[in-house]
């Protein structure tokens, strides 16, 4: 009995230093509107045709608020089985949706049928979203490969290796890409060729995709740290260790950032999201959430929308970080979610991939409209009256009724 209750008075004399030296210290940090710029807000999309890159714009906001008709009952227009795990959605142009798969396959798919355009094999797995510009399309893959294609024929325009394994997804400005590699690298290519503009470095491994903000990129890393590149040149105009708790310090940033507002948005697996000023890279506000946080956010009004893995989907106040509302989806959710009119979409990524679900709620009030029998990641893109929703294996094309 004397050792049991030396055990636990060890125990708790461990834990009683542990929260005075801050290791578990949960504590969320409120924001106020200072450095908060509303005139910033994210920019209504109004070409209602296309959905170009991974976040649909350079910001990666992931909203098009004008696309208010997309809204159930729907009915199945097409679907597409891809064969392999499709781990992040399409992109969209000119008539043409184009993916790629875990399959190694990269697909260009005719938007009014479904049907099969053309395809490729690359070396590795895709576990990105490709982007489209200028009448290519550009791939990356886990065995470091940036390949171009001609949207139109699928002829291939050009190729680079990275060196390192690649899971990000283009970003493209202009007549110039961004992508990061596991190896930290942070390049900028020509978009027509694929030569190198410049190379930088991050802090840690890069698997999400930059975001444009202001004159700079935006990209966190494995190392926990957010950085803002010039765009111009490459160098480094500020750089932020995530904050944390002395257990688990500054964690990893697997998902990419939101930019609206002046301000950074971006979600860490030690379960933070994370507001920082988009000029400085000074924290903001600082919500936590249950469990880690893979889930890129989107932002649409003033709410910014975040998934959980404590199962939780979240929408938050973008000027202070407030929880809004929160929605139990029963299941942890590691993809993004996608606001489309005014429902935001998501899906969970369950234990068994065929018990996957994708939910659409209210974003003003969290409230469920629709739940979906399929969906493992991030789920859906849209263009003027057609909503693309992916699942597991399958791209699903619906309708309104």
């Amino acid at each position: 009995m004397a050792a049991v209750l030396a055990v636990v008075v060890l125990a708790g004399g461990v834990v009683g230093y542990g929260v005075y030296r801050g290791w578990f210290d949960s504590t969320s940090v409120e924001g106020s509107t200072e450095g908060f710029e509303p005139d910033a807000a994210p920019e209504e999309v109004r070409e209602s045709g296309s959905w170009p890159e991974y976040g649909l714009t350079p910001e990666r906001t992931r909203a098009n608020t004008a696309l208010t008709g997309l809204r159930p009952p729907f009915r199945r227009v097409w679907e597409y089985e891809a064969g392999a795990l499709v781990e992040f959605p399409p992109v969209v142009a000119d008539g043409r949706a184009f993916v790629g798969t875990n399959g190694k396959l990269a697909i260009a798919l005719d938007l009014r049928t479904g049907r099969e355009l053309w395809r490729h094999e690359l070396l590795g797995r895709i576990a990105s979203s490709p982007a489209v510009a200028g009448g290519l399309v550009v791939f990356t893959s886990f065995r470091g490969e940036v390949v171009a294609y001609e949207a139109g024929t699928g002829e291939r325009v050009w190729g680079r290796r990275a060196g390192a394994p690649v899971e990000s997804s283009p970003l493209v400005i202009g007549d110039s890409l961004y992508i990061g590699t596991l190896a930290g690298r942070v390049l900028k290519l020509a978009l027509d060729t694929g030569g190198v503009r410049w190379e930088a470095r991050a802090r840690g491994d890069v698997k999400a995709g930059l975001t444009r903000s202001g004159d700079n990129v935006v990209v966190g890393d494995y190392a926990g740290y957010v950085t803002a590149f010039r765009m111009g040149d490459g160098a480094v105009a500020w750089q932020r260790e995530s904050p944390g708790t002395r257990l688990s310090g500054a964690g990893r940033f697997y998902g990419g950032a939101a930019a609206a507002f002046g301000r950074i948005y971006i979600g860490n697996i030690n379960g933070r999201v994370v507001s920082l000023d988009a000029d400085t890279g000074e924290v903001a506000w600082v919500r936590v959430l249950g469990d880690f946080v893979y889930s890129s956010p989107a932002v649409a009004g003033r709410r910014v929308f975040v998934g959980s893995y404590d199962q939780h989907m979240y929408a938050l106040d973008a000027v202070t970080g407030r929880v809004v509302w929160r929605f139990d989806a029963g299941e942890r959710i590691s993809g993004s979610p996608t606001v489309i009119g005014d429902l935001v979409h998501f899906s969970t990524i369950a234990r068994t991939p065929s018990e996957g679900r994708t939910f659409l709620l209210e974003a003003d009030t969290g409230e469920p409209v629709l739940t979906f029998p399929d969906g493992r990641y991030t789920p859906s893109v849209a263009i003027e009256g057609l909503l693309l929703l992916t699942g597991v294996n399958t791209i699903y094309a619906l309708r309104p009724r």
